[in-house]
């Protein structure tokens, strides 16, 4: 099912990669507003750290894309209005080109759901690439994983 939909993310990144360029300009200001194709490789560079098992269904496979784009994209972004334009261009390519999958919830204004990937959603110990579902879940991973870490490291008295 996600083998049949490659042409289609192929699409759909060569797209929102042609809107980005055109859109964020490179400026005195925005130097590094300068996007190129270092930067699309990057994005699929994201989604071969990927394993099938994980992905099961184009659905999650297109949350794993808009979370490699905003990764690569998004994160050059300087202020908050071009990180919003930067949204609704994400948002309007992924409805163009998968127009029956719901991503709205992750782009809501208030109470959004967190569209994040990573490679410790159950634990530090299982580096499995997947869907964060719960930020309180991946703080608690976190939190334990630094609590771990001061307990076999000494503190350095600075």
């Amino acid at each position: 099912e996600v083998k049949q939909q490659g042409t289609n993310l192929i699409k759909a990144a060569m797209g929102l990669h042609a809107l980005v360029s055109s859109t964020f300009r490179k400026t005195a200001a925005n130097f590094h507003y300068e996007f190129n194709i270092r930067h699309i490789s990057n994005v699929f560079q994201g989604l071969l750290v990927s394993h099938p098992d994980q992905f099961p269904s184009v659905e999650k496979f297109v949350l794993l894309w808009l979370h490699e784009s905003e990764r690569v994209y998004g994160d050059r972004l300087v202020n908050s209005s071009d990180f919003s334009k930067y949204n609704t261009l994400a948002q309007t390519q992924c409805k163009k080109i998968f127009p029956s999958f719901p991503t709205a919830k992750y782009y809501a204004s208030e109470n959004a759901e967190p569209l994040v990937f990573c490679h410790f959603v159950e634990s530090i110990e299982e580096p499995i690439y997947d869907q964060i579902t719960s930020l309180v879940n991946m703080s608690n991973v976190l939190e334990d994983a630094l609590r771990e870490y001061n307990e076999t490291n000494a503190t350095m008295d600075l």
